[in-house]
């Protein structure tokens, strides 16, 4: 198997376990709604703890299970890059992103569900300790890393330096990720909405591999 069938085979992981975390884990973990509650933090935890065992459970194990996957996409993306001799200091960053998302990645996202749980006391500061106990500290160490990945990710691409074309560089999570942000920001308090505020990231990671897929990615002499 040569490094370009090897690494086409990791983009092609990546995108399935990028559908699997959404369809099967995050869209379904998002069906709520918000209480109509003076304090608006206090109703989104509210939602958060309406979400029942199953949606919970799917949760854990499609979206652990998902963001693994992913993580051999990112990867995937720098074997790619780091074909080019003179870029095998961005793929290394890449790299260590692409273990992070396998490792860290789904840690995070179960104790994120765990919250979720949590959040059935409707105790504000049980709450806010568990998220700080528990939540913040991996997330601290995790997001950085993911992030540089991303910054990175963009960069190499807007700058013409792979494969693909500059315009491939806005097929970015992070970019992705941020527009989802925004537009379910201002949404109505569907569930339809919330489902997809908690694919964010997956939908970020299955739109840049489906689109980084469909180049017919050639590894450079």
């Amino acid at each position: 198997m040569n490094r370009e069938t090897n690494s086409k085979k990791l983009l092609l992981i990546g995108l399935i376990g990028a559908i699997i975390t959404v369809i099967g884990g995050e869209l379904p973990l998002g069906w709520y709604t918000n209480p109509d509650l003076p304090d608006r933090v206090m109703a989104q935890f509210a939602g958060y703890g309406s979400v029942s065992d199953l949606q919970l459970a799917l949760g854990v194990f499609f979206g652990g299970i998902g963001i693994a996957l992913q993580g051999l996409g990112y990867e995937g993306i720098s074997k790619i890059i780091g074909t080019d001799p003179k870029l095998r200091h961005p793929s290394k960053i890449i790299h260590i992103g692409a273990l992070a998302c396998g490792s860290l990645g789904p840690l995070v996202h179960i104790l994120a569900i765990a919250m979720m749980y949590v959040c059935r006391s409707g105790n504000q500061e049980e709450i806010m300790r568990f998220a700080g106990l528990m939540v913040a500290p991996i997330t601290i160490v995790f997001m950085p890393i993911y992030m540089a990945m991303m910054v990175v990710m963009f960069v190499m691409i807007i700058r013409g330096k792979t494969v693909w074309s500059k315009g491939y560089a806005f097929a970015n999570p992070m970019i992705i990720m941020m527009v989802v942000n925004a537009v379910t920001f201002f949404g109505p308090n569907f569930p339809v909405v919330h489902s997809i505020q908690m694919a964010n990231m997956g939908l970020g990671s299955l739109i840049t591999f489906a689109c980084l897929i469909t180049k017919n990615a050639k590894c450079k002499a």
